[in-house]
């Protein structure tokens, strides 16, 4: 595993992310990744510093800046309040790349017996929550004592199972487990994504499980950065999201020395 950041390393990646002539993806992933993970999902935001990056990246036509979240397409628009990001939210089920109203009906329907299996499962867990996001619904267990989470996992197991007859399967965040619809994954919102925008090369930052699917659709030329510690498929590697924001500065940097078309 390469820090993205070592001798060499950023070279490649510079030369990849230089203005030349390609409309490179820069892709996020949202929660410990582009904003601190905090006990409260409520109460998470990306960084004012963080944000001006994005606006000034946005600005930039050669580009194209993108969320990917499990999160809800509202939720995203008040955490990440920048204009001109793609969303792409519940794994691609809201935002640019959504399938049609009739499916998404589907899956609403379908998320509602989802709730149902594991309500009694949090009620049981002391700490643990359900958020029904409308097609996919969550279980967290950020506050869940130590002691408490074997049972829980086989808990959560048992639900994957019923969960499975409902046409759903589970992505495992950093203390969360997401139920989404069968077929529904990061790596699948990724080539989504590109086939909409064209977007080459494509770089994407990520901090969990629910993010390796991305690293592994993404090609030989492009950039897969895994946020954090944890086993990965990506090449690269960052601390946190103090790092992903230092990207963000040495990108603006470079765009705006090797292209003045691009300061504003």
């Amino acid at each position: 595993m390469t820090s993205l950041f070592a001798p060499g390393t950023w070279d490649k990646v510079a030369a990849a992310f230089a203005p030349n002539g390609r409309r490179p993806l820069l892709a996020f992933d949202v929660d410990g990744t582009l904003a601190p993970i905090v006990n409260d999902p409520a109460r998470a935001r990306v960084p004012v510093a963080t944000r001006r990056l994005l606006t000034a990246l946005v600005r930039d036509r050669g580009l194209v800046i993108a969320a990917v979240s499990a999160r809800r397409d509202r939720d995203l628009r008040t955490i990440l309040p920048v204009r001109g990001i793609r969303r792409v939210a519940q794994y691609g089920l809201e935002g640019v790349i959504a399938p049609p109203a009739l499916e998404r009906a589907r899956w609403r329907h379908a998320a509602r017996n989802i709730r149902r299996i594991l309500e009694p499962v949090a009620a049981a867990t002391p700490g643990a929550w359900v958020e029904d996001k409308g097609m996919t619904v969550s279980l967290h267990d950020r506050l869940v004592p130590a002691g408490r989470m074997p049972a829980l996992r086989r808990a959560l197991r048992s639900a994957a199972v019923k969960a499975e007859g409902f046409g759903f399967s589970t992505a495992r965040g950093l203390c969360v487990t997401d139920f989404v619809p069968r077929g529904y994954d990061k790596g699948r919102a990724i080539e989504a994504l590109r086939r909409s925008v064209g977007g080459d090369p494509a770089i994407y930052f990520g901090d969990s499980e629910a993010d390796e699917p991305a690293f592994a659709a993404l090609g030989r030329g492009d950039v897969p950065v895994r946020v954090g510690p944890g086993p990965t498929r990506a090449r690269y590697r960052v601390r946190g999201a103090g790092d992903v924001a230092r990207f963000l500065r040495k990108l603006l940097d470079l765009r705006r020395a090797l292209d003045p078309a691009t300061r504003r």
